[in-house]
């Protein structure tokens, strides 16, 4: 079970206020208690239910964000999900501490953390607030010397790669 550094979604860039709210299939909580937040994925087995992402992830069209905890002892039944949809912004945690560079893709690493690197690209930074601000021009003011050192970050912004999330189910 996760920890709770959870997802966060932070805004959508064509202007939706808030995220895609769908109902979801999740088994009795007693055998897959999710928390808020967590990375879930649609299983391929013949229950077809929402489940805390594992490595073995499908990265096609099954992926979604947890709306609310599913508790141990929990009725199986139809639960809220976060379906990431183009221009959603969700802001993670990174397992370990980086400067990802815009557009760098993301990889899972538990259900609640992303890292740098892996085999399974779930999402990509879409934000660059860990950017220096822009650097002076040297014909105008030498003084404003921004560098080009990105600063580190644990979190980060992102989209989640848009073949893997539900949406793409959703709207074939």
């Amino acid at each position: 079970m996760t920890t709770n550094n959870f997802a966060r979604f932070r805004r959508n860039i064509f202007g939706a206020p808030e995220p895609l709210i769908y109902p979801g299939a999740f088994q009795a909580g007693s055998t897959a208690t999710v928390k808020a937040g967590a990375l879930i994925e649609l299983t391929a087995d013949t229950n077809s239910k929402w489940v805390e992402m594992d490595s073995d992830f499908n990265g096609a069209a099954n992926v979604a964000i947890a709306a609310c905890e599913i508790k141990s002892g929990d009725r199986a039944g139809y639960y809220p999900i976060i379906v990431p949809r183009p221009g959603d912004i969700f802001e993670f945690a990174l397992s370990a501490a980086g400067d990802p560079v815009l557009g760098a893709a993301l990889y899972w690493s538990d259900a609640e953390t992303l890292a740098e690197s892996g085999s399974n690209a779930v999402a990509y930074v879409a934000d660059f607030d860990h950017y220096p601000a822009m650097q002076g021009h040297l014909a105008d003011d030498a003084s404003p010397d921004q560098g080009t050192t990105l600063r580190s970050v644990s979190y980060v912004g992102v989209f989640i790669d848009a073949a893997a999330s539900y949406y793409a189910a959703l709207v074939q």
